[in-house]
């Protein structure tokens, strides 16, 4: 096996790619359609989720608003906790859609889809490099169909681009490693180091964090910077100058240092050492959560580890370990811990298992092997029977659609059980994939965006554009403060509290106040005070995501002719 895994070694480093084109446009051409198959359904029908998400899109809306691109805001309120590279992208985006600043919500999404399909084509080619196109069309299998990158594919958030940059510089890195004249390759070391300036620009240090581990591993294990030199550091490093330092002068300057203090103090220091945001967890909790957030690919990490130390003098293994452990452990020991901070290294357990998988094959020679890749039966019925029963216990009503996809699901996993303990492989990952894709189908373009209680934001906008009663009006919330409602009532909407949104009430020629019912008497006795009573123009009820708290909101509109007193 040691000799079979070798073979990586003899594969040209001059260009991307080995002699012949033709097996690799055929997968690569399939793994593009299946990630469209996987990834795809649902972008434009899963409601805006808070509070992420939300924050993101409506700080590139405002940026395609006011055309500043450099100090990007929601509302009046500075964005200095990432740096600007997600906010450029999705604005991008919305230009070249011809939307711009009106652009729908599946367009700002649509950097973090073309994100996901990426991971999976480097994954492909980190896998051909050290085992040929077999290997390379499975990890790309294995790394799209993921839980956490589906998720990431469908929501307008940094994390799935930021693991494209990653993966970008891990090909080129690890086509360097599996050099062994150690050459400095133009068009490796410009991807290498334009890709990670871009990853800075997106996530600040993360990608220097995961990269930067990588290199230094394989540096201290081969006692060399051979490796370091071949990438060309001088050249590169001013190429990455080039792409980050123009935005950082800008908004040092523009923020006086702010956002250095936010971006760099708060939020990363701050993250190191507390748990913000009520996301603190013990070491360990990645390894554990990574069970459901990798399904499938969990499925098959007892083989891939076995597999790894049976060839951990193996380059290639060496490079995965470097690539994968050490910024995990890093994760686990810091305080706060949200899943998609371990996505980056996802890859690098589909390359490990799909190395595994053509070189061992599937294991069967003992009971644990036959008893994880019941796994995979497991998640298709767990998604396929238990979503629609979380659906039906908070919404109190059946999907037809959803129950008809569930059990396709359910069927599908058993059948990719079955076909693995039979040892057929490629059979068993179509299966594999099939489930994968008709589960996101479901629980993204079926049972989510018909689970109405759990988008509070979208009632109200519903609630609200029924209630206006002028074309313009002042858009007031008071006790809802979801970034949400931003998005879906314009940007000129108010967050204030209950006194501040009586006093905008009456002021305005004409408005709609969203009040949460907590919140209504004393919005009704502000007015009241100050001689302007307003009777009830609709109730919507929901549940605010964060937290599931069900919660009712009042809708007041003051029609444009209504006398203000003063």
């Amino acid at each position: 096996m040691q000799d079979t895994i070798g073979r990586h070694q003899q594969v040209p480093d001059n260009v991307p790619g080995s002699r012949s084109a033709a097996p690799h446009l055929r997968n690569l051409v399939i793994l593009v359609l299946v990630s469209l198959f996987v990834l795809l359904p649902g972008l434009g029908l899963l409601p805006l989720t808070d509070r992420d998400e939300a924050l993101y899109v409506q700080a590139s809306r405002q940026m395609l608003e006011s055309h500043n691109w450099v100090d990007i805001r929601f509302q009046d309120n500075p964005r200095y906790k990432k740096p600007v590279g997600i906010y450029w992208l999705q604005g991008l985006t919305g230009l070249a859609s011809g939307y711009g600043e009106k652009s729908p919500l599946w367009v700002y999404r649509l950097p973090s889809l073309i994100g996901a399909i990426l991971v999976g084509l480097f994954t492909y080619g980190m896998a051909n490099r050290i085992s040929g196109p077999k290997a390379g069309l499975i990890a790309g299998l294995l790394a799209v169909t993921t839980v956490e990158l589906a998720l990431e594919a469908r929501i307008a958030k940094t994390d799935a681009m930021l693991c494209a940059t990653i993966l970008a510089c891990q090909f080129a890195l690890l086509h360097a490693c599996l050099d062994p004249e150690r050459r400095q390759v133009f068009w490796r070391n410009a991807l290498f180091w334009l890709s990670l300036g871009l990853g800075i620009l997106i996530k600040g240090p993360m990608a220097p964090l995961i990269i930067g581990l990588t290199g230094l591993g394989l540096t201290l294990t081969e006692r060399s910077f051979s490796l370091l030199r071949s990438l060309s550091p001088v050249k590169g490093i001013i190429a990455m100058a080039a792409v980050v330092l123009p935005w950082l002068i800008a908004i040092g300057m523009i923020s006086g240092g702010d956002f250095f203090r936010e971006s760099l103090g708060r939020d990363v220091l701050g993250k190191i050492a507390t748990a913000q945001e009520s996301h603190g967890a013990p070491p360990g909790t990645y390894l554990a959560v990574a069970l459901g957030t990798f399904w499938p690919l969990s499925v098959f990490a007892s083989l891939a580890f076995v597999f790894a130390w049976k060839n951990r003098r193996d380059k290639a293994v060496q490079f995965l370990f470097f690539w994968a452990v050490p910024a995990w452990v890093v994760f686990e020991l810091t305080a706060t811990k949200l899943p998609n901070y371990v996505l980056p290294m996802m890859p690098a357990l589909a390359v490990l298992t799909a190395v595994a998988l053509t070189q061992g094959g599937l294991r069967r020679d003992t009971g644990w092997f036959r008893f994880t890749y019941f796994g995979m039966a497991a998640g298709g019925l767990i998604l396929g029977i238990g979503l629609n029963v979380a659906l039906y216990h908070f919404q109190g009503h059946v999907s037809v659609a959803g129950v008809a996809l569930g059990l396709l699901v359910a069927v599908a996993g058993i059948s990719a059980w079955r076909l693995f303990l039979a040892d057929r492989l490629m059979p068993g990952l179509a299966a594999m994939t099939v489930t994968a894709g008709l589960a996101y189908t479901m629980a993204y373009a079926a049972l989510l965006p018909q689970a109405r209680e759990f988008w509070l934001s979208d009632r109200i906008a519903e609630a609200v554009a029924s209630a206006r009663t002028c074309s313009n009006p002042q858009m007031i919330v008071a006790g809802y403060g979801e970034p949400s409602i931003v998005f879906l009532l314009g940007t000129r909407t108010r967050l204030v509290d209950a006194q501040q949104a009586a006093v905008l009430f009456q002021e305005a020629d004409c408005a709609v106040a969203v009040v949460a019912d907590e919140d209504s008497a004393a919005f009704r006795a502000e007015l009241a005070r100050r001689g302007t009573p307003v009777s009830e123009t609709a109730t919507t009820v929901g549940r605010n995501v964060n937290g599931m708290k069900r919660r009712t909101m009042r809708i007041f509109a003051k029609p444009q002719n209504a006398v203000a007193s003063r």
